[in-house]
């Protein structure tokens, strides 16, 4: 990377850390540690709660599914808006009421401590298991840009997030997210201005989506009731529905966001911005895949984006037949331009 790249990079990572362990000194109570004593604002909860459902993998994988499929992955959340309008009327006054620390807290009050242990233990198993890929996802891509061993990178992605988590407490992870939000957001503005910018003279953002249309990755909604298709608006609708009444409601992830709010109101109005917020959000994500194959269409894309992986095929036993396929996949996609 350039030397900018990286002044940028470890600016940012220096930020986090230091305004995760400035934020530690009001953590030292069990309150202010898990719930940051009940203090933060509305708005950096709901983007926390944005953040936190969103990671590399919704970057990487939401935009491939953008660049494959086109738009119709978006119907997946339609059932946002209206579990969160359920959650904000029945559990967030619930729980913010019962003055738990965690979601699972509750049922030993209502059961006993084997259930909430039980609890306890499936959520961080799958948790931790999830934290295994979300980290590695995103190692496998920074791995090829800084081209770095794929381990290192995976532990240089967790180590600063660990440190300021377990000496910052939630408050330290909620503003983290928040400055997180502002650069994804940021970021994917800039790739979809960058990629409008690198079409071909003559080329407007108007044409390039004409030429997506034509292929089928503008079909946002579908109201079919086929069942061989996976994104329909009714799948979207009911099974997100299900599927995000289970995650904001049951999961401490999201469910430790919305109990550090300042009121019951604050906790609601955190999840309603994070409802109408995300469909917008993964709706640009998405279109920034489809523009990525827009412009494939007009530049020719490298056979290998790993370039390490590239060179080592090339000085191997089999460089002259990469070569070979080199010429060809040239000759058709000049071919296709043509």
């Amino acid at each position: 990377m350039h030397p900018i790249d990286w002044t940028i990079v470890g600016a940012y990572l220096s930020w986090v850390l230091y305004d995760g362990l400035r934020r530690s000194k009001d953590t030292h109570a069990l309150e202010g540690y898990f719930l940051a004593s009940r203090s933060l604002p509305w708005w950096a909860v709901g983007l926390s709660v944005m953040a936190t459902q969103m990671s590399a993998i919704t970057l990487v994988g939401t935009t491939g599914q953008g660049y494959s499929d086109g738009m119709r992955f978006v119907q997946f959340y339609f059932g946002l808006p209206v579990a969160m309008i359920i959650l904000s009327v029945t559990l967030v006054p619930f729980f913010y009421r019962a003055k738990v620390f965690t979601a699972y807290e509750y049922l030993e009050r209502r059961f006993d401590a084997k259930t909430r242990m039980l609890a306890g233990l499936l959520f961080l198993v799958s948790r931790g298991l999830a934290v295994g890929v979300i980290i590695s996802a995103p190692a496998v891509v920074l791995s090829i840009v800084l081209e770095w061993n794929l381990a290192v990178t995976a532990v240089a992605i967790g180590i600063p997030t660990t440190l300021y988590t377990m000496f910052g407490g939630v408050q330290a992870v909620t503003w983290a997210d928040v400055k997180q939000m502002v650069v994804i957001v940021g970021a994917v503005s800039a790739v979809v201005a960058v990629l409008i910018l690198g079409l071909p003279e003559g080329i407007g953002l108007g044409e390039a989506l004409q030429v997506a249309g034509s292929t089928g990755r503008l079909e946002t909604i579908d109201f079919s009731f086929d069942l061989d298709e996976t994104y329909t608006f009714w799948s979207g609708l009911f099974g997100g529905l299900v599927l995000m009444l289970g995650y904001f409601g049951c999961d401490q992830s999201q469910v430790q966001r919305y109990l550090t709010a300042r009121s019951v109101d604050a906790g609601r109005r955190a999840l309603l911005m994070s409802a109408f917020w995300k469909i917008p959000l993964q709706a640009l994500i998405l279109l920034t895949g489809v523009l990525v194959f827009i412009f494939y269409l007009f530049h020719e894309p490298p056979m290998l984006f790993n370039a390490t992986h590239e060179d080592q095929i090339r000085s191997g036993g089999q460089g002259s037949e990469y070569a070979s396929l080199e010429t060809d996949f040239h000759d058709a996609f000049e071919q296709r331009r043509e």
